[in-house]
């Protein structure tokens, strides 16, 4: 939750539960283990600046291979999970400008850092989780202080003199926190000043494992500014990558946002949480905890959902450039001739054909997630090629040739608005018809009984 200073990915559908414990899971992964129940401000202004500080990193994965997905509202404000099998919890906290800077001691009690410790703790300190505390505000300056500090964060930190002592009053700060607040993961020690603290043996040592795996960072925007900076700065080159025409910029990011709130509040199945908790074993609940990350996880595929058009009509050809033409094309023609395509319907095809050619060559992202598109695409494609062939058997005498009902059907049922799910970047009918011409090419459907394309070739 976020509170003064600010705390939150999933999706509003379930989509297949993750495998935490596949083959190229790591050994320890934080959604094995069930978050704590954050209290605080439901201002709305602050939720909305916490999505906006998660939109960055979930506009991001449209051009970064890096991020496999982002889970809203677990453990922290939400959870990086990178490709490489790392995570990153991510604290959100939003300070107002009449607040000025964080100091040492404001950003370990309200700024969420013992917090942020608190959870890596619980997460059994694992080589694979990583930190981060994302703030709008600066960080006050000189020796000892939390401007300091952030350079003394992360693997590679630009000042290493002085580590000890720092770690000294970070471990400090953190134990006087405690004496207000139970953190289970931090020690317990009943003095009256932060003088007379006595470090815990082995907990300076923990702290200081903290700090190099975690980043302070003052990148997000203030709440006034990040809409037009994320929109201006990940947005709009996002869209120029995937070469994506007629995209509202505005209505699409407001899409994503809302999106990402809605993963925030789906608190549905709390009762189901407590269960899981209270369960020694966890085993018989694992399900339903994977149930309930898959509300909550944002994926490129979902934010590309998310994506709003303008009325525009898109040209079956890109303007400005020579066309391409598909290769191949003489299985489909052997296909629409034994179907009894007419001639000149099967010439439109191959045109067609070199349309859909065109286009995903200039449309695909390039990143991993290009094949899966085309492999839903495609389904969903075929699917619709499949009924209209049953329709147009149905439309024959017994025997007689149906090719060209079918591709009449085609014609008339193959719309953008007629699939399932909506297409991984904006694309016009004829374009869908294309596609399902390259199928055929390729011998997944046929406009007649299927034959021996190759064979009849020869």
């Amino acid at each position: 939750m976020v509170d003064t200073a600010g705390t939150g990915a999933g999706a509003e559908g379930v989509e297949a539960p993750l495998e935490p414990n596949g083959p190229n899971a790591p050994e320890l992964t934080i959604f094995d283990l069930a978050p704590e129940e954050d209290s605080g401000s439901d201002t709305l202004g602050r939720y909305r600046y916490q999505a906006e500080v998660a939109a960055r990193d979930c506009l991001a994965m449209l051009t970064q291979d890096a991020i496999d997905f982002v889970v809203c509202e677990w453990h922290e404000d939400f959870v990086v999970a990178r490709t490489d099998g790392s995570v990153e919890l991510v604290s959100v906290k939003h300070r107002e400008g009449t607040q000025g800077p964080w100091t040492l001691a404001e950003l370990c009690k309200s700024g969420g850092l013992t917090h942020l410790f608190d959870r890596w703790c619980a997460c059994e300190c694992a080589a694979n989780v990583r930190l981060r505390l994302a703030t709008n505000a600066a960080l006050k300056p000189g020796k000892g202080n939390a401007g300091i500090l952030a350079r003394m964060c992360g693997p590679e930190p630009e000042i290493t003199a002085g580590l000890t002592a720092m770690a000294e009053d970070v471990a400090r700060q953190m134990l006087k926190v405690r004496w207000k607040q139970p953190y289970p993961n931090v020690p317990d020690t009943p003095v009256s000043k932060v003088a007379d603290i006595q470090i815990p043996e082995g907990f300076l040592d923990k702290v200081v494992r903290f700090l190099a795996v975690l980043e302070i960072s003052c990148k997000p925007p203030h709440r006034e500014n990040i809409t037009d900076v994320n929109i201006q700065r990940l947005l709009v080159p996002a869209v120029e990558q995937l070469q994506l025409a007629h995209v509202d910029l505005e209505n699409t990011y407001r899409a994503v946002v809302d999106r990402i709130e809605r993963a925030n509040r789906d608190e549905s199945d709390r009762g189901q949480l407590a269960v899981y908790i209270a369960d020694p074993s966890r085993v018989r609940h694992s399900k339903q905890m994977q149930l309930r990350i898959g509300r909550r996880r944002i994926t490129r595929y979902i934010v590309r959902q998310e994506f709003v058009y303008t009325s525009v009509q898109l040209p079956t050809f890109p303007r400005g450039q020579a066309p391409l033409v598909a290769p191949g094309g003489a299985k489909l023609r052997r296909k629409l001739s034994r179907g009894l395509v007419p001639s000149d319907e099967a010439a439109f095809a191959e045109r067609l054909r070199s349309a859909w050619y065109t286009t995903w060559s200039e449309r695909r992202s390039g990143l991993a997630g290009d094949e899966t598109d085309l492999l839903n695409l495609s389904t969903d494609v075929l699917a619709m090629a499949f009924e209209c062939r049953s329709h147009a058997r149905g439309q024959v005498a017994e025997g007689s040739a149906f090719g060209g009902k079918m591709n009449d059907l085609l014609a008339e049922r193959l719309k953008v608005d007629a699939l399932p799910s909506p297409p991984p970047f904006q694309l016009n009918h004829l374009h869908l018809r294309g596609l399902a011409y390259q199928l055929c090419d390729e011998c997944l459907f046929f406009f007649s009984e299927p034959f021996d394309a190759d064979e009849e070739a020869s």
